[in-house]
């Protein structure tokens, strides 16, 4: 078949086995805690709607988001069970929280008594989250006491849980991430005994990916996967030491079909400025329709091959070139046998969550 009588959209398959496999490895990692899939900036990328699907059917007991727009979207979608707002929310997003059943974390002091306004006489579940050290959001340690007065005249806000986010997780930062867990611990048994609540109504939760997979000392209730569930590392070294302990595998298989071949003679350039000339003499040069406006890292340029098809010349906005082309009707651009996303990263001075959030909304994705 000629390339002109393919489809030339690119399609990022995303893999639900892999999803599965990298989802039990949590669930065997903290068999006594829930999960909460956070599924914010559009499924860390993949498709919040492509991926709906498997989050149904998923053992998943919470999706977390970031903010109001993203939990309106999974209500609309279907989802039942809890949505956690992970982020801060502004005063005119208390009417939606109330009528789209959302579970909103307290970040602010000011959003208690909104949120006692709003709901009335209903009762609404909310979950605290303090900022122990990550400086960002949630309630400081200073204004605990302010916080337990407010809630306690606040008789329709029902506290379910109660979470931090730890500015260090790896193995090297084992020590800061212990003493973060030790002092969220001796935080949130204060505000349950202030409150009076009952400890076992109570989610404790703090561990994102590195510490879930490292630290079984943060599981507590539940437990938030996000990148490794996706199945990708903060980093290139990480992927190369963590891989054969972890096992996780990479969710995402991006394929593009070539929508132009042509033979190129020695020495004609390719791209702009013509970063490369080619060398022998000819080359057959495959034209892949996606770019940088689809996710493809500009630094990536005369740096790596995809299998055996080098890319040649810089990435455009809309077009890559691939030498040595021997007329496949698809090339891999990632998933097996080609440069991990992680290593894109590193090439472009980013990692893998920025560039997981860039792919394109030109790219078609599919639950493969």
């Amino acid at each position: 078949m000629k390339p002109h009588e393919l489809s030339p959209s690119p399609q990022l398959q995303i893999q639900k086995d892999a999803l599965l496999h990298n989802l039990n490895f949590f669930k065997k990692r903290a068999p006594q805690s829930r999960i909460l899939l956070p599924v914010k900036a559009n499924a860390y990328g993949c498709g919040i709607e492509t991926l709906f699907p498997f989050f149904q059917n998923a053992p998943v007991d919470f999706l977390g988001v970031a903010n109001c727009l993203e939990a309106i979207e999974l209500r609309r979608l279907g989802w039942q069970k809890p949505i956690l707002l992970l982020g801060g929310f502004f005063p005119a997003n208390t009417k939606e929280i109330v009528e789209y059943g959302i579970t909103p974390s307290i970040t602010d002091l000011w959003q208690i008594a909104a949120l006692q306004d709003a709901v009335g006489n209903r009762k609404l579940d909310i979950h605290l989250k303090l900022d122990l050290g990550m400086g960002r959001i949630g309630v400081r340690s200073e204004d605990f006491s302010s916080l337990v007065a407010l809630l306690l005249n606040a008789p329709s806000l029902r506290v379910t849980g109660i979470f931090t986010h730890f500015p260090h997780s790896g193995p090297e930062a084992k020590e800061k991430t212990l003493a973060h867990n030790t002092l969220f611990l001796r935080e949130a048994t204060t505000i349950i005994e202030r409150l009076s609540l009952c400890r076992e109504d109570v989610i404790l939760h703090a561990a994102n990916s590195y510490a879930a997979a490292f630290f079984p000392e943060t599981h507590h209730g539940m437990v938030r996967p996000g990148i490794l569930f996706y199945g990708y590392y903060q980093s290139e070294d990480d992927r190369i030491r963590l891989s054969s302990e972890f096992g996780v595998r990479p969710s995402l298989r991006l394929v593009a079909q070539p929508i132009s071949v042509r033979v190129l003679k020695k020495g004609d350039g390719i791209s702009y400025a013509s970063l490369y000339h080619v060398e022998s003499e000819s080359e057959t040069v495959a034209v892949l329709p996606l770019g940088y406006a689809d996710g493809i890292p500009r630094a990536l340029s005369n740096r790596v091959s995809f299998g055996p098809y080098p890319l040649r010349g810089r990435v455009t906005m809309d077009q890559i070139m691939l030498g040595n082309f021997d007329g496949a009707s698809a090339v891999t651009l990632l998933g097996e046998g080609v440069p991990s996303l992680e290593l894109w990263g590193e090439l472009s001075q980013s990692f893998s969550y920025e560039l997981m959030v860039h792919l394109g909304s030109r790219l078609k994705r599919v639950l493969a």
